[in-house]
């Protein structure tokens, strides 16, 4: 990040900075030149972080996050042949609630029930364990080669993609990410830079105000099906235990809903029964629920989310049906089997 960057250049980023300071937004074109610099390290570590810090304090909009997101795109682009169907699980973190990685176990749950996910992921930064965190406890290769993983898509329905092995721009800034340690803009990026061409896609997001922001972006980018959520609880997950505020995307166009949990029957989880101290906590916790030793609440709410999946991608035709596949993906080993045998296609 200590590359100095042309004057020019550098004027018209002190202007973005006085703007966001100020207050006001940026233009999709202003977002994209200077996420730009940003990505190509052009910029020094503290006006990077400054810059990041003000779009948060400032909150941010759909076009700065389309402006990032097209800087992104312009320097890497997707990569294997399109696979019809493919759905991603990758919510943006940063809610603040340490709950096991839901994301992850409900990825694992869909493919157990005929689904193709290509699972993006990171580490943790503001939570106790990270996708990343949790594939490499349970001894799946972060570093496999994107051929590997594109292979464990087509053959097992679930491939893993760590960020920062096949994304080149994160790798070089997630030093920034973890000086930081709290939420911004590049939060919301990861779940829109799957490394592959997605047709669905089920996102949590930190934040209710930013269902709407996120569901835009979605319909924008041509996804067949999406649903972005926030519980009143406060997670980026769909909760078994309050209200869920939601939006269901297509191409064009966006409905907002609510989730009713109470509908489905299922146990209510606690923020305290989902939460967790460590990664090993966290490993612990999801081994014993894809094994059938935990069958409480907390198996109930990645079995929901799991369920929405299900209906998103069209393996299932209501949320009932999703439930009752979800629960058939653990009772049967299906989810656990997948993950065996993606650590050793990883290898």
């Amino acid at each position: 990040m200590s590359r100095i960057p042309g004057h020019k250049a550098q004027k018209g980023f002190d202007e973005v900075l006085t703007r966001l300071a100020t207050g006001r937004s940026l233009s999709v074109e202003d977002a994209r030149r200077s996420f730009l610099l940003l990505f190509k390290g052009a910029l020094s570590f503290v006006k990077a972080k400054s810059f990041l810090l003000l779009l948060a304090k400032k909150g941010e909009t759909a076009d700065e996050l389309l402006g990032c997101l097209r800087a992104f795109q312009s320097l890497e682009k997707p990569v294997g042949p399109k696979i019809p169907g493919l759905m991603d699980t990758c919510g943006t973190g940063g809610d603040g609630r340490h709950t096991i990685n839901i994301s992850t176990l409900v990825a694992l749950v869909i493919a157990g029930a005929g689904g193709k996910i290509a699972k993006h992921g990171n580490r943790a930064i503001s939570s106790r364990s990270g996708s990343s965190d949790l594939m490499e406890s349970f001894g799946v290769n972060l570093e496999a080669s994107t051929k590997k993983m594109i292979d464990a898509v087509r053959r097992l329905g679930l491939g893993y993609f760590h960020a920062p092995f096949h994304h080149p721009v994160f790798a070089r800034i997630q030093s920034l990410r973890r000086d930081l340690r709290r939420r911004t803009l590049l939060n919301l990026l990861g779940p829109l830079v799957n490394p592959m061409r997605l047709d669905h896609q089920l996102v949590g997001v930190s934040r209710k105000e930013l269902v709407p922001l996120y569901a835009k972006v979605l319909s924008e980018l041509g996804r067949k099906t999406a649903l972005v959520c926030h519980s009143a609880d406060g997670m980026d997950e769909i909760s078994t235990s309050v209200a869920t505020t939601a939006a269901w995307v297509t191409p064009n166009k966006i409905r907002m809903a609510v989730i009713r949990p109470a509908a489905y029957g299922l146990r209510r989880a606690s923020i305290k029964e989902l939460s967790i101290d460590s990664v090993q906590e966290g490993r612990l916790r999801a081994r014993n629920i894809l094994t059938g030793k935990e069958k409480g609440p907390v198996r109930d709410t990645i079995i929901l989310n799991a369920a929405f999946g299900l209906l998103l991608c069209g393996k299932a035709k209501t949320v009932r049906q999703g439930i009752t596949l979800a629960q058939a993906s653990i009772d049967s080993g299906l989810a656990l089997d997948i993950l065996n045998r993606l650590k050793t296609r990883a290898r």
